[in-house]
């Protein structure tokens, strides 16, 4: 029995829009999109690794992290897909995607 251990991963890093009610917007808009995906996806700040897909904690982390950088991250057959879509959600001149 074969196995595909072959996991897609793509990563990108955006910027937390610095007023509030952005952070909100773009936050409850990251939710929704993330869940139409297949695969896992978190946001990345240090040592914090918390699931796009969790509401509570994206918009926790979106709004304590208002206007520093994070990573995104995406992994799964449609990692490439969500990084982009999510991605374009961030108001941001300096993303950078990067496939694994």
């Amino acid at each position: 029995m074969s196995q595909d251990t072959d996991v897609q991963e793509t990563h990108t890093v955006v910027v937390i829009p610095s007023e509030q009610s952005l952070s909100r917007r773009v936050a409850a808009q990251v939710v929704k999109l993330a869940q139409r995906f297949r695969s896992d996806i978190l946001f990345s700040a240090g040592a914090i690794h918390i699931d796009a897909k969790s509401t509570l904690m994206a918009f926790i982390l979106l709004n304590a992290l208002k206007g520093q950088t994070m990573e995104l991250i995406a992994r799964g057959t449609d990692s490439a897909l969500a990084i982009e879509g999510l991605s374009a959600l961030f108001p941001s001149e300096e993303i950078v995607h990067e496939a694994l």
